[in-house]
């Protein structure tokens, strides 16, 4: 018995630890519920009673209601040449409405080559458009439908200040999934990344915002808007993660690039009043500055970022202003200048005759410093976008000074005589022997643009030639093969 009794402590511990490997776990996971269940009620409470959540909710729904009125999808029909010859194919984007008289904004590459545009609004009426004017080197397109009760977009105004880690939202329709709308923040301004150029392989301006928000294959052409439902932007492109460095249509990989309203509305305004982009010239040749002489210049006075001047154009407006070789700028007008690539979107934004107020740095070696300056400098016409005025009985089959011994208007019946795709333009049906475009263009080929801006036909030529007063055309062509040559042409 004492045997028993010592040993009894011990046993009751043992039984004790027997019944809860046996039933302990079932404790444990009951216990577990009950906690879990008491977190679960206790957080719906909160919730049910906290109406921040639920105005958020609210105002993203408001956001959606507010913009997608004015968003529309775009459907082109494109032609293209394969082995098997002229084929055509579907493609489609998203646009935004400008105003009500039916102009929509979308890119360039969104109704490139296009041979048929239909838009759908929000109602899902659909229309057909027509191009307005369009701009390769901005990706910026005006089209246009029949006017009727439209929503235009409310557009940001002019300066509004876009900042990193502001939260935006980009509407569009990303693979067909039509009147989408996504959210994120903007991850970045002022990038230009190379990806915009012309069918020559030159580069265009760019000064993209960056944002997170999902943007894929369909949402080229859509707005990109603030918290307010305010047009910031026009989505663009992505970064695929395909490959380092590739901004393309491809997947989304967190990186979209938007075109900033302030490049915009001049482009387009500029296409709707006259189907032709004038843009600024400054007149100066211009490098960024190495890294590694900053300090150097730091040391001396210099605030930290420009663009140094190499060459001027003499006579030239930045010449004439004042602005000397190897001055920094840092500022034009409001904006930072950082790169090159900012400096082009800013003055090609602007139209000339507009006074661009250049703040620069200017080294004095002989006070072993430096000294800022403001300098206001009136811009000239970019002088590829000149070209000179034929006379007002010129005849209207052929421009002797160009090289154009026959012309007419592109019919499919013209076309065919020359066994050739026909597309609108002009057709060209002889070539002056000796003439600035013998050995470069033959007949058959068709006028297809001038500085860009689409030509449909031989009035449409000599309308949009009348837009400017000096020397020098850049003229677009689909050759007889298929391919696009452009050529400048000069009245002498």
């Amino acid at each position: 018995m004492a045997k028993l009794n010592a040993y009894g402590p011990s046993l009751i511990v043992l039984g004790t630890a027997a019944i809860l490997l046996v039933a302990g776990p079932s404790v444990v996971r009951n216990l577990t519920y009950h906690q879990t269940k008491v977190r679960i009620q206790v957080a719906g409470q909160r919730l049910e009673n906290s109406p921040m959540l639920q105005q958020l909710n609210q105002a993203y729904r408001d956001l959606a209601t507010f913009v997608e009125p004015s968003v529309v999808h775009i459907s082109t029909e494109r032609v293209f040449r394969d082995r098997r010859g002229y084929q055509t194919r579907p493609a489609a984007g998203s646009g935004w409405i400008y105003d009500t008289e039916g102009h929509i904004v979308t890119n360039y590459h969104v109704i490139q080559d296009a041979v048929r545009i239909e838009v759908q609004l929000h109602t899902g009426d659909i229309w057909p458009a027509e191009i307005i004017g369009q701009d390769q080197f901005t990706d910026i397109a005006v089209i246009k439908i029949a006017p009727q009760q439209l929503h235009p977009a409310l557009r940001a105004e002019a300066g509004n200040d876009v900042r990193q880690g502001d939260l935006v939202f980009a509407f569009g329709s990303p693979f067909d999934f039509r009147f989408s709308m996504s959210s994120g923040v903007v991850s970045g301004v002022g990038r230009s990344v190379g990806m915009i150029r012309d069918q020559l392989g030159r580069t265009g301006y760019e000064n993209f915002i960056q944002v997170d928000a999902a943007i894929n294959p369909g949402n080229s052409g859509g707005p990109l808007t603030d918290t307010h439902g305010r047009v910031i932007g026009m989505n663009t492109a992505i970064a695929t993660g395909r490959r380092s460095g590739t901004f393309e249509e491809g997947q989304f990989a967190g990186i979209g690039l938007a075109i900033p309203i302030e490049m915009i509305e001049p482009v387009v305004d500029q296409l709707i009043e006259t189907r032709v982009v004038q843009k600024g010239f400054l007149g100066v040749s211009v490098w960024d500055l190495n890294p590694r002489i900053v300090p150097r210049l730091k040391q001396r006075g210099f605030p930290g970022q420009g663009v140094l001047v190499t060459g001027l154009d003499a006579p030239g407006p930045a010449f004439e202003a004042g602005v000397g070789e190897w001055d920094i700028i840092t500022h034009v007008n409001d904006d930072e200048i950082a790169t090159v690539a900012k400096l082009r979107s800013v003055i090609s934004s602007m139209l000339p005759g507009e006074v661009a107020q250049l703040r620069i740095w200017r080294e004095d070696l002989q006070r072993d410093g430096g000294r800022m300056l403001t300098l206001d400098v009136t811009l000239d016409r970019f002088n590829t976008l000149r070209v000179g005025i034929l006379p007002a009985d010129q005849r209207r089959d052929r421009i002797e000074e160009f090289g154009i011994g026959k012309m007419s208007t592109s019919t499919r019946q013209l076309a065919r005589n020359y066994g050739v795709r026909f597309i609108p333009g002009v057709l060209i049906e002889e070539i002056i022997p000796g003439s600035q475009l013998d050995g470069r263009i033959r007949s058959g080929s068709i006028l297809v643009a001038i500085m860009d801006a689409p030509i449909s036909n031989v009035e449409e030529l000599f309308d949009r030639l009348s837009y400017f007063d000096v020397r020098n055309v850049r003229v677009t062509f689909l050759l007889p093969n298929g391919t696009r040559a452009d050529v400048m042409l000069g009245v002498r």
